[in-house]
Order: structure tokens, then C-alpha cells, then sequence
């Protein structure tokens, strides 16, 4: 009786789901749109979205729940100004200034190189492109919604925005996050996603756990910042995996379009 042998299933790809189109993506309806204009587009409602409803947060935490939230927000702020200690006071100094606006454009520059020299141009674009997404959201809300910083004795020279988001926990979560979500879809170690994801979840925590220890915002403008990062994070995203669909279409046009030679 002949033995039947099972040739050992091949290893899975990577996964690429987050910024790659689903294999059976239909683009029907998509044949005109360029790939560029198609992540302009997603963008650019991504940001209207994004501003408004950080916008509403905003007016919400200065205006409707301020004898409310806002009483809880001074009272952790004051807890911290009396309990602080030489140790955090180092600890949350190297947080906070590790991820001023030059480091962070630094490093996020440095890790978008490393992923174009490997053609991982997706990759480089989402992490660029949920920074830009950050920051063009960030300034506006921060002038409008011109939140006071705490109450208490802060360890840091503030700069002209306001409290309200903070903006170093939102840098920390989409550079960081966006580093594990991008190793993610780069291997398969299981234990070098989990370090990269651990590490992002520590790095934002301990930033966001910084800025208020320091007396430089208040917990809900942390919260809210993180928050906002991974948003940055989700439509930055959305936006490579249109620009991926539209592609996809425009290469199946040309392809059909191309004179068959008999």
C-alpha cells in the first residue's frame, strides 16, 4: 500500500495587513483616482476629523467639565508637586527632553531612512506621515483651545502653546507605537514585536507620567494625547493603504491597457 507524503506547508509571509491592501481589495470605482491624490484625500480628512473633535475635547475640558474633570486634574497635579524625589525628578527630566520636537524629528528621520535604504517605502511614508499629521493637528487646537498649565511649581521652561494636548505624550505614542506596529509588519519574531510593543507602551506611559509629575500639564491632557497619537497612527494607515488600493488599480489599468503582441 503506497504512502502518501505531505510536502511541509510553506512558512507564512509577514504580516503587512496594517498598510498593505487586502490581496482581493476591489478597486472598482478607483481606476481614475491617482495613488497620491487617493492618501491626499484620506489625509486631508483625517486632519478635518482629527482637528474637530480635538477641538470639541478641548473646549469640553475648559468650559463644561471644568469645575468637574479639571477640579481632579489639579488635585493629582498637587499630589505630585508635594511627592516629588530626586530620582524621579532625573527619571522624568531625560522623558521629557528626549522627546523635544528636534529629537523626535531626528530620530523619526533616522528610522525612515533605515527603511527606505530597505525598500520599505510604506513603512517610512506611515511613520512620516502620522508625525506631520500630529504636529499640523497639534498646533492649532493647542492655540485655540489655550488651556492653562497647572497650578503647581513646574521643573521646565514651558513653551508658547498651551496645556491642552500634550504634545510630547502624542510624538512619544506615534514615534514609538508606530516603531512596534511598523516592526509588526516587517517580521515574524515574536519576541522582538513584543519588546518593540512593551517598549512603546512603557515609552509613551513614562513621557505622558513625566509631563505631569513635572507639573507641565494635566493628566487628562496626557490622556488625551495618547489618544491622539494613536489616531495620528490609525489614519496615517488608512491613508498608505489607499495610496496601495489606488496603485494596485492603476497598475491592473496600464497592465489591460497595454497592446498584446501576437
Amino acid at each position: 500500500m503506497a504512502t502518501t507524503t505531505h510536502a511541509p506547508s510553506p512558512n507564512p509571509a509577514p504580516t503587512t495587513s496594517l498598510l498593505e491592501p487586502a490581496p482581493d481589495a476591489k478597486t472598482t470605482g478607483r481606476a481614475e483616482t491617482h495613488p497620491i491624490r487617493s492618501a491626499a484625500v484620506t489625509f486631508a480628512i483625517g486632519y478635518a476629523v482629527l482637528t474637530v473633535v480635538m477641538l470639541g475635547i478641548g473646549f469640553l475640558l475648559t468650559h463644561t467639565l471644568a469645575s468637574t474633570v479639571g477640579r481632579w486634574d489639579e488635585h493629582v497635579n498637587e499630589y505630585f508637586a508635594r511627592h516629588r524625589t530626586g530620582t524621579w525628578n532625573d527619571i522624568t527630566k531625560f522623558a521629557t527632553a528626549a522627546f523635544n520636537t528636534t529629537p523626535v524629528i531626528v530620530t523619526a528621520a533616522i528610522v525612515a531612512g533605515l527603511l527606505a535604504l530597505r525598500h520599505r517605502f510604506r513603512e517610512a511614508a506611515f511613520l512620516v506621515t502620522a508625525l506631520v499629521l500630529e504636529i499640523t493637528v497639534f498646533l492649532p487646537v493647542t492655540f485655540a483651545v489655550a488651556r492653562d498649565r497647572p497650578a503647581v511649581p513646574r521643573m521646565n521652561s514651558t513653551p508658547a502653546t498651551s496645556s491642552f494636548p500634550s504634545g510630547h505624550t502624542a510624538a512619544a505614542t506615534v514615534l514609538f507605537v508606530g516603531i512596534a506596529l511598523i516592526v509588526t509588519c516587517c517580521t515574524r519574531n515574536r519576541i522582538l514585536r513584543l519588546a518593540t510593543s512593551l517598549l512603546g507602551a512603557v515609552v509613551a506611559t513614562l513621557v505622558g507620567f513625566g509631563r505631569v509629575y513635572r507639573g507641565l500639564h494635566h493628566p487628562t491632557d496626557v490622556i488625551v494625547g495618547a489618544l491622539f497619537g494613536l489616531a495620528c497612527l490609525a489614519v496615517a494607515a488608512i491613508a498608505v493603504r489607499a495610496y496601495g488600493r489606488a496603485s494596485a488599480a492603476k497598475g491592473s489599468r496600464d497592465l489591460a491597457n497595454t497592446p498584446k503582441v501576437n
